[in-house]
């Protein structure tokens, strides 16, 4: 029993360094910030940590901490993460809001000519884009009914290739198609919890995320249903099916 134990631990932690490494390994992965302290360090590699306006409460989130928004927090980032030309941007981001019956941004960059936003408005779940017209040219918006409720839910807006996809929890729950096949470059930065300063891709101004968010992430390629399912429950499936890889590459053992 002792020789078991001995192995699930050391299984354990085999399984959480490879998850890790899979993690920071992905060279699509433009920012990551897993809100383990009231700083907004970016853990990707890349250095873009984000300035925080207001003052961060550090919570139990789906995996480690999370933060706590009060409706008067934001992390401005200094510099864009769109390409340009950019072709293909995935966010993906774990919520639990406490508010939908107003705007809450979750995630913006740039603004109405070229532009990026995710957020809540009065009980939907919004994703738009729009490019690259400095007159302004209507947004592509997707908009679902989101109810939110009691439990965490891991919200994904992916682009690429001139196709918007919205996804919770691993599933598709709107898509889109649009007029340009890639977005372009801007002269406004990112912003989290409240939009970027100006306008956003829908054209007019933001308001603060309030509610708990973990694990924000940005990719320059896009995310697909498959890896996203995989993180539904990241303490569950990623174990499984990570156990599953580990258990494929080594030796068999009789316990």
């Amino acid at each position: 029993m002792e020789n078991r134990m001995r192995a699930l631990l050391s299984l354990a932690a085999i399984v959480a360094c490879a998850l890790t490494a899979q993690a920071q390994d992905d060279a699509a992965l433009e920012l990551h910030l897993d809100f383990e302290s009231d700083e907004a360090a970016d853990v990707s590699g890349n250095g873009r940590d984000g300035a925080v306006v207001g003052a961060p409460t550090v919570v139990p989130g789906v995996v480690g901490d999370a933060w706590e928004f009060d409706g008067g927090l934001q992390i401005d980032l200094n510099d864009q993460l769109f390409k340009d030309p950019d072709r293909e941007l995935s966010v993906r981001v774990w919520l639990l809001p406490s508010d939908l019956d107003t705007m809450r941004t979750i995630y913006d960059e740039g603004g109405a000519w070229t532009g990026f936003t995710v957020r809540i408005m009065d009980g939907a779940l919004e994703f738009a884009t729009v490019c690259c017209d400095a007159a302004h040219p209507p947004p592509e918006v997707i908009s679902v009914d989101y109810t939110g409720g009691d439990e965490w839910a891991e919200v994904a807006a992916v682009f690429g290739q001139g196709q918007m996809l919205l996804y919770v929890n691993g599933l598709v729950v709107g898509e889109q198609a649009t007029d340009w096949a890639e977005l372009g470059g801007h002269g406004q930065a990112a912003g989290i919890g409240n939009i970027s300063p100006g306008d956003t891709a829908f054209g007019g101004g933001g308001g603060f995320y309030v509610g708990l968010m973990d694990e924000f992430r940005v990719y320059s390629r896009m995310l697909d249903a498959e890896e996203l399912s995989l993180s539904v429950d990241p303490m569950a499936s990623d174990m499984v099916t990570m156990w599953a890889r580990v258990r494929a590459a080594t030796t068999p053992t009789t316990w």
